[in-house]
C-alpha cells in the first residue's frame, strides 16, 4: 500500500537542527542480509503524539507506526487504509457512514473495532489531551461542547457493531474526509493509550496498526522501528528503520558523507556547495505545496500599522533572495496560497520591490528607525539574516536571535514571536488546509499571528461549506488578496523547493509534500555492498 503525504501542519512544517548522536560507524547496526534504512532528521522535541504535534519530524517517524483511516499517497493520492472504502455520505452532506476493515490488529495484539475510533476523536476533544488541531474536526456534532467541558462523550459518533459508524457534521464540510486522510486523525488502541496517560507518544508509548513498530525510543539521540510481522496490508520492505537525531545541519551531511545514515534533508543552505560535488547524483529534487512566510505578530503595537507591513514586504527582493540566498531552490512569492493549491491567483505578478516606496511608508507611519526582534530555528538563521538586511536598507533595524526547536516551537504556540520564518505546508493541496489553519482568528492567535479580519473569517466560513470546488477557489482568491495584499498580515517570500540526499542502494524513497515517509523505500542490497 501507498502510504500518505501528512503535514503541518503541518502542520508545521520546516526543521532545523543541534546534534545529540547516536551513530555508529558505516552498516554498523546492520545484521547480515537484514535491510535497515538510516535517516537523519532533526528532533523536534515534541513527542510523536499527532494530536498534540503538528512537526513534521514527528510525522514521519509516528506514520510508521500509527495509521488513519485514510492516507495520502506520496502522488497526493487520498486511499483507504483502516476503513474499506471511502465513506457513503447523506444527501444534506451532514452523516458519514464508515465501515472497518476485519481483524486489523494493533502491534499489541488487540483488535481495532469501532471502540478504538471513537476513542480516539474523543481523547482529541478532551480539553486535558491538549490537541493541537482540533479546528479541523471540530465541525463534528458535540465537539465543541466536549471542548468547552460540557460533555465526555461525541453526540455525532454512533456505533452500529465493531466495523460500522457514523459520523454527523453541525454543518457541510467539503474537506472533512480529506481531513481524516491526515495523521492529526491516526487512530489509537484505546486500552494501551489509556494505560500511558499523558506519556503516550513519549518513550515505548505508541502503538498502532502500522508496518513497522517501536523497538526502541530514548526520545532524544535516536528512534528505532522494526517490520510489524503481522501487518494487514502489504508486507512492510524493510526489517529495520533508524531515524537519528542530528539538529545541527552541518553534522548531519557530515554523518551522511561518512554512511552513518543512508538519507536525510538538504536544505537550500547547502544546495550549491553539493551541486558539483561527487554527491550531485545523490540529490533528489522535489517541490512540495507550501510557502515560506516571514510571520509578523500583529499584537506588536510595532507592527499595527499596515504601513509598516507593506514596507517590510517592498524591502525584500524576493527574485534576488531565490537566487542568491536559495541557490535557485524555490519561485518567488506572489501570494500566499502555493501555485498547486486551488485558490492562487496565477495572474499576479511577484511581490513588489521599491526601497523607496518602503522608506516613504515608513515616515508616513512614524515608524523610521523601527527596531524588532525576530527568533528562528537554526535552519532558517541564514534565510532571516538576509531579511535582516534587506530591512536594514529601508531603516528597520532586526535583531536575530537562534532559538532550540522545542523552545522555538513553545513561544510560537504560546503567541511571544513578534518575528519569525517559517514553511506552512497543507497537508494536501487545500486551501482550507494551507490558509484555514494559520490565519481564520481562531487559529491565528496560537501561531504568533493574531490575524483577526472578519471579512477573511467569513470567506473562509464559507468556502467550508461550498460544494463547488471552482466557487471554493475564488472564495479562497478573494481571502488570500485581503491577508497578503490589502493587510499584508504574512510577507510571502518563496515557495520552496526542496531535495534529500540518498544513497545509490536506497529505492523508492519520495516525498510528495514535506513529511518524509519510510513505507514504500527498499534497500538494495547488493548495491550496498
Amino acid at each position: 500500500m501507498k502510504r500518505a503525504v501528512r503535514l503541518c501542519s503541518a502542520f508545521l512544517l520546516c526543521f532545523s537542527m543541534t546534534m545529540v548522536s547516536g551513530c555508529g560507524g558505516s552498516g554498523s547496526s546492520d545484521n547480515s542480509g537484514e535491510k535497515v534504512f538510516r535517516f537523519g532528521q532533526a528532533n523536534a522535541k515534541m513527542g510523536l503524539d499527532l494530536q498534540k504535534s503538528t512537526n513534521s519530524g514527528s510525522s514521519s517517524i509516528a506514520d510508521s507506526i500509527v495509521e488513519g483511516l485514510y492516507c495520502f499517497t506520496e502522488e497526493n493520492e487520498e486511499v483507504p487504509v483502516l476503513a474499506k472504502d471511502f465513506p457513503t455520505i447523506s444527501e444534506d452532506g451532514l452523516t458519514y457512514s464508515f465501515e472497518l476493515k476485519e481483524g486489523v490488529k494493533f502491534h499489541d495484539g488487540s483488535v481495532l473495532t469501532s471502540n478504538d475510533v471513537k476513542y480516539t476523536f474523543e481523547r482529541m476533544f478532551t480539553p486535558e489531551t491538549g490537541a493541537t488541531s482540533t479546528y479541523m474536526y471540530d465541525m463534528i456534532e458535540g465537539a465543541e461542547e466536549m471542548l468547552a467541558g460540557k460533555a465526555t462523550e461525541l453526540s455525532g459518533f454512533e456505533i452500529q457493531d465493531d466495523t460500522h459508524f457514523t459520523i454527523k457534521l453541525k454543518y457541510p464540510f467539503t474537506p472533512f474526509v480529506k481531513n481524516l486522510g491526515i495523521d492529526y486523525a491516526q487512530i489509537f488502541p484505546q486500552a494501551a493509550c489509556e494505560a500511558a496517560g499523558d506519556k503516550w507518544g513519549s518513550g515505548m508509548d505508541l502503538i498502532g496498526t502500522g508496518p513497522y513498530k517501536l523497538e526502541s525510543n530514548d526520545d532524544l539521540t535516536k528512534v528505532v522501528m522494526v517490520k510489524n510481522s503481522e501487518y494487514h496490508g502489504e508486507e512492510p520492505k524493510l526489517d529495520r528503520i533508524e531515524v537519528i537525531f542530528i539538529d545541527d545541519n552541518n553534522t548531519k551531511i557530515l554523518e551522511y558523507e561518512k554512511g552513518n545514515i543512508d538519507a536525510c534533508d538538504l536544505s537550500a543552505d547547502f544546495l550549491a556547495q553539493y551541486q558539483d560535488s561527487d554527491l550531485k547524483d545523490e540529490i533528489n529534487p522535489y517541490m512540495g505545496l507550501g510557502t515560506y512566510i516571514v510571520n509578523l505578530n500583529l499584537n506588536s503595537d510595532k507592527l499595527k500599522d499596515v504601513r509598516v507591513r507593506e514596507a517590510i514586504s517592498l524591502a525584500i527582493n524576493r527574485e534576488e533572495f531565490v537566487t542568491s540566498v536559495l541557490n535557485g531552490a524555490g519561485e518567488p512569492a506572489s501570494s500566499f496560497l502555493n501555485p498547486k493549491v486551488p485558490g492562487h491567483d496565477d495572474s499576479l505578478d511577484v511581490y513588489e520591490y521599491n526601497v523607496e516606496k518602503a522608506k516613504q511608508l515608513l515616515k508616513e507611519a512614524g515608524a523610521e528607525g523601527l527596531t524588532l526582534s525576530a527568533k528562528v530555528r537554526a535552519g532558517d538563521q541564514q534565510r532571516m539574516v538576509a531579511i535582516q538586511g534587506y530591512l536594514k536598507e529601508i531603516g528597520i533595524n532586526m535583531d536575530v536571535q537562534v532559538l532550540d526547536n522545542g523552545v522555538w516551537a513553545s513561544e510560537w504556540q504560546q503567541g511571544s514571536l513578534e518575528v519569525t520564518m517559517i514553511g506552512w505546508f497543507p497537508l494536501y493541496a487545500d486551501a482550507d488546509n494551507q490558509m484555514y489553519t494559520y490565519f481564520y482568528s481562531g487559529n491565528a492567535s496560537g501561531k504568533s499571528s493574531f490575524f483577526n479580519n472578519a471579512e477573511f473569517d467569513n470567506l473562509m466560513t464559507q468556502a467550508r461549506s461550498e460544494l463547488d470546488e471552482s466557487k471554493r477557489a475564488e472564495l479562497y482568491k478573494q481571502a488570500d488578496k485581503i491577508l497578503s495584499r490589502d493587510e499584508y498580515a504574512t510577507i510571502p517570500v518563496y515557495y520552496p523547493k526542496n531535495q534529500f540526499l540518498a544513497k545509490p542502494w536506497v529505492k523508492n524513497m519520495k516525498v510528495g509534500n514535506l513529511i518524509y515517509h519510510f513505507n514504500d523505500i527498499d534497500i538494495d542490497l547488493d548495491a550496498k555492498k
